[in-house]
C-alpha cells in the first residue's frame, strides 16, 4: 500500500466495518477515550473527516442529525473526491498541525485517526480489534516525529509498550490506548 488514497479506503473500511451493524445500546457504550461513549467517538470521527474536507472545495453535505453510517460514508467520499481531485489534493491547508497539502493531512493525521478510533470503537462495542499491520506501521512511523504536536492537541500520554509488543501494541500505545 503506497498511495494516500489506498491508505484512505483501508482505513474507513475498517471503521465502516465496525460501524455498520452497532445499535443504540452498542453506542452508548463506554469508550476507552475518557468520557467519551462509543458514539461520541463515531460523530467525532465524522466531523474530522467533514472537518478536514472542508478545508477545500465545496462543504460536505452533511446532516449531524443524520443517520451515523450514511454521514460516515458521505464525509468519506466527499475527502476521497477531494484527494483524488489533482488540484483540491495538492492544496494547501491550515491545519491544527502546520501549513500542508490536503494529501498530505489525510495521509499524515487523518488515516491514523480513522485506525485509532476504529480499536477505540471495536473496544467499546465488543467488536474486532485487530488492526491492519501495514497501517499501524505507517501511523507510528508518521507520527513519531509529531509526538510534542501531538500531546499538545489532546492526544493522550505515551504508554510504555513492553519489549517484543507488536507493532498494533506500539501503535496503540504510543497514542495512549491500553489494549
Amino acid at each position: 500500500m503506497t498511495t494516500t488514497l489506498e491508505r484512505l479506503d483501508l482505513a474507513a473500511a475498517g471503521f465502516r466495518r465496525r460501524l455498520d451493524g452497532l445499535s443504540d445500546a452498542d453506542l452508548a457504550a463506554a469508550s476507552p477515550c475518557e468520557g467519551w461513549s462509543a458514539r461520541d467517538v463515531v460523530t467525532h470521527t465524522i466531523d474530522a473527516v467533514v472537518m478536514v474536507s472542508d478545508f477545500v472545495g465545496e462543504p460536505t453535505d452533511d446532516d449531524p442529525d443524520g443517520a451515523l453510517l450514511a454521514r460516515f460514508d458521505a464525509a468519506i467520499a466527499s475527502l476521497r473526491a477531494k484527494v483524488e481531485d489533482p488540484e483540491l489534493g495538492t492544496t494547501v491547508v491550515q491545519s491544527p498541525f502546520g501549513d500542508l497539502a490536503l494529501k498530505q493531512l489525510v495521509s499524515s493525521i487523518v488515516v491514523h485517526d480513522l485506525l485509532v478510533h476504529t480499536w477505540d470503537l471495536a473496544r467499546a462495542t465488543g467488536g474486532d480489534e485487530e488492526l491492519d499491520p501495514e497501517l499501524c506501521a505507517h501511523t507510528l512511523e508518521a507520527m513519531g516525529p509529531m509526538d510534542d504536536q501531538l500531546r499538545g492537541h489532546g492526544f493522550a500520554e505515551k504508554v510504555p509498550a513492553a519489549a517484543g509488543a507488536d507493532v498494533q501494541t506500539e501503535m496503540l500505545n504510543f497514542l495512549g490506548r491500553r489494549p
